[in-house]
């Protein structure tokens, strides 16, 4: 296993998801759906990945790619001050809710876990509406879930591997 590189795990998992959708979801005319959960789940998993990576690799991982991001709203080190007064937890919240509601417009770390947040509820509540409409048996039903569960899963993995495993890799030279 450890001669395998990132880049041929991606491959592999891609070609799971393109038999796994050729098979399951295109055949029966569900492209749509399968389209929307591919992206949602895709995206999903890019922001998990660029979280952990600006938590940890965010000098050698993150900052190589992005020179001129901003420090104080990308570096989790120091962005955890910008929800206080003078950036010191002592004189309290820098304005109602910088705590808490709106954090996420703070720094990175909150604004991407809100985003990714956002996206999944998003998917979830399509998701259901989907299944709500679908007039077939429950064992059905219940297969179909399963069957969506590993899908959304591997197309959520390529995607947290895509930014974790791949661009922002400290390991890795760079993709760009």
């Amino acid at each position: 296993m450890k001669n395998i590189k990132p880049n041929q795990t991606i491959t592999f998992i891609l070609s799971v998801i393109f038999c796994f959708s050729a098979h399951h979801g295109f055949a029966q005319g569900k492209f749509k759906k399968y389209l929307f959960l591919g992206s949602t789940s895709l995206c999903s998993g890019m922001l998990d990945g660029t979280i952990e990576s600006i938590n940890y690799h965010y000098c050698n991982g993150f900052k190589p790619r992005f020179q001129k991001a901003n420090d104080q709203f990308w570096n989790p080190a120091l962005s955890w001050t910008n929800k206080y007064k003078d950036g010191n937890c002592n004189l309290g919240p820098k304005f109602l809710g910088s705590e808490d509601i709106f954090v996420c417009t703070t720094d990175a770390y909150h604004m991407l876990r809100t985003t990714k947040r956002g996206i999944d509820a998003f998917s979830i509540a399509y998701y259901l509406n989907q299944a709500h409409n679908e007039k077939i048996s429950n064992r059905k039903k219940w297969e179909n879930v399963v069957k969506d569960f590993l899908f959304v899963t591997a197309v959520r993995c390529v995607g947290f591997s895509l930014t974790y495993s791949l661009i922002f890799n400290p390991q890795n030279r760079p993709v760009f």
